[in-house]
């Protein structure tokens, strides 16, 4: 049978393996990513630190010497000396390092009368932390080629076919390299590409200009002379041309504005553009002063310096306000009201002592003096509802919810204290009558029922229903558990009682807050 160079060159038709092989036994992943790294390994691999072993230390004094010992000293680690040199790898060593080199390849263009070739420009980037390289076009203006990312980053074969990738010393000044069948010429490096060759013994050579194409010549901008504009704008004017007055204004006073802090009963600021002689008056607005938002009392346009309704169909000729006309205390007539000039801003003061030899006051308005702080007269509570809910409608529009002690209400879920209480009163159909008076800890409510007697003809049951009660003798603070100490006596709703005892929770708990009161 003949061989595989018998074979006729046509694409599909060249095997690359030895038709003879009878045997075909699948090869595992491992070791053909064994044979991968190792035909194209550029690089050995560091080897990882070792420690030196030393000589045990004399074991004949053992009580048993035999590899079924338990005893500490053979079990113990050996002897070691520390080693103080580190080894880094290369991935760490030479993290963040690239080279860079700067270069070209002629590519031709075909059906063009204008040129035969061009040069395509590149820059060469070289990892040193894996020996990969990328390279990018840097763009230019009207090239008509797609410029960018012209090789990403990636180990790149050499091409004498012996596997091994491109190493540092392959990269070389003035020197032409082949990546992907594209010719790469060399022509410089920067300096730290340059410091890094001298420090490892390998120097590159000097720097070779950067030939120029036909495309770039053409497209090069040459020097242009500077013209003598005053001249040309003299020339133009005297010709009856020349630049547009409003485009030369606005050119070389854009965005100055000046700023008058001026009154007309309340404080106002007047804003003159330069630009295109434009006026707007704005309103000082301060905290709590009952005004809307937006502050344009003028919005911006030019001003007329005296106003007037025509007729229709007529069109009255007004002369505009200009910035000369200003004057420090003047009083300025807008749309028939009077707005006097109090002061400026640094801007505006500089501007007319420079240009007009006016001084202007710099600073801006006084505050109005504050307003004297009404008293609120708190009417007294109607009884409907709970007096939280009406005084939400004397210091708001639209009232809202009383705030609530949530940590509380929580805290405090489902603790209630009892307290049994009797008529401070010498009448004697009261003498008997005995109540519960429970005092809720979470919203600090009060609520007191009536124990039932025998033949007392009294309905027993809710004495006085759940609520908040005021304590007189307090300010008309809420009730507290102080309040109702077991012998005093309290006055709850015009109702005087007096405090027998109190049950065994209640004790309890007083007795271990005893200190918050």
């Amino acid at each position: 049978m003949q061989g595989p160079s018998a074979y006729p060159k046509l694409p599909g038709f060249n095997p690359h393996h030895d038709p003879t092989k009878v045997d075909h036994k699948k090869v595992s992943a491992r070791k053909q990513e064994d044979n991968r790294d190792y035909a194209n390994k550029p690089f050995p691999d560091y080897p990882l630190p070792r420690r030196p072993e030393v000589d045990k230390p004399d074991q004949t004094r053992m009580v048993d010497t035999q590899w079924r010992s338990t005893t500490h000293s053979v079990h113990a680690p050996m002897n070691t000396v520390e080693i103080t040199d580190q080894y880094e790898p290369t991935f760490v060593k030479m993290d963040r390092q690239v080279l860079r080199f700067y270069g070209y390849f002629r590519e031709p263009v075909v059906e063009s009368a204008l040129e035969h070739f061009r040069l395509r420009k590149l820059v060469l980037y070289y990892y040193l932390e894996d020996h990969t390289l990328s390279i990018i076009e840097p763009k230019q203006m009207n090239s008509g080629t797609p410029q960018g990312a012209f090789l990403k980053r990636q180990s790149v074969l050499k091409d004498d076919r012996s596997g091994i990738c491109v190493l540092p010393q392959d990269l070389r000044v003035r020197e032409n390299i082949l990546i992907y069948g594209k010719n790469l010429r060399l022509c410089d490096c920067d300096a730290y590409t340059r410091e890094f060759y001298e420090h490892n013994g390998m120097a590159q050579g000097q720097a070779e200009e950067m030939p120029t194409d036909a495309f770039e010549v053409k497209t090069t901008t040459k020097e242009v002379k500077v013209r003598d504009q005053a001249m040309k704008d003299f020339l133009e004017k005297s010709l009856g041309g020349g630049r547009p007055k409003n485009q030369k204004q606005f050119l070389d006073n854009d965005r100055k504005v000046l700023r008058f802090y001026c009154k007309s009963g309340e404080n106002f600021i007047l804003h003159f553009y330069l630009a295109d002689d434009t006026v707007e008056i704005l309103e000082c607005h301060y905290p709590n002063d009952g005004r809307i938002e937006f502050p344009v009392l003028l919005r911006r346009n030019k001003l007329p310096k005296k106003f007037a309704i025509g007729q229709p169909g007529q069109t009255p000729e007004s002369e505009w306000l200009q910035e000369y006309e200003i004057e420090p205390n003047m009083t300025l007539t807008v749309y028939g009201r009077e707005f006097i000039i109090d002061s400026a801003d640094e801007f505006t003061a500089d501007y007319f002592r420079k240009y007009y030899s006016k001084v202007f006051p710099i600073g801006p308005l006084q505050d109005p003096a504050p307003r004297e702080v009404s008293n609120v007269v708190i009417p007294p509570h109607d009884g409907l509802g709970s007096e939280e809910d009406s005084l939400g409608y004397i210091y708001r529009l639209i009232p809202k919810p009383p705030n609530k002690d949530y940590f509380k209400f929580i805290d405090n879920s489902h603790k209630i204290l009892r307290w049994v209480a009797k008529f401070n009163s010498p009448q004697p159909e009261d003498v008997e009558r005995r109540f519960i008076v429970m005092l809720y800890l979470n919203d600090d409510t009060l609520q007191i029922n009536e124990i039932p007697q025998r033949n007392s003809g009294i309905q027993e049951g809710k004495f006085l229903i759940r609520g908040k009660y005021k304590n007189n003798a307090r300010n008309s603070d809420p009730f507290h558990p102080v309040d109702f100490i077991v012998g005093s006596d309290v006055v709850i709703n015009s109702y005087r009682f007096h405090i027998d005892s109190c049950d065994d929770y209640t004790k309890k708990w007083m007795l271990e807050n005893y200190q918050r009161f």
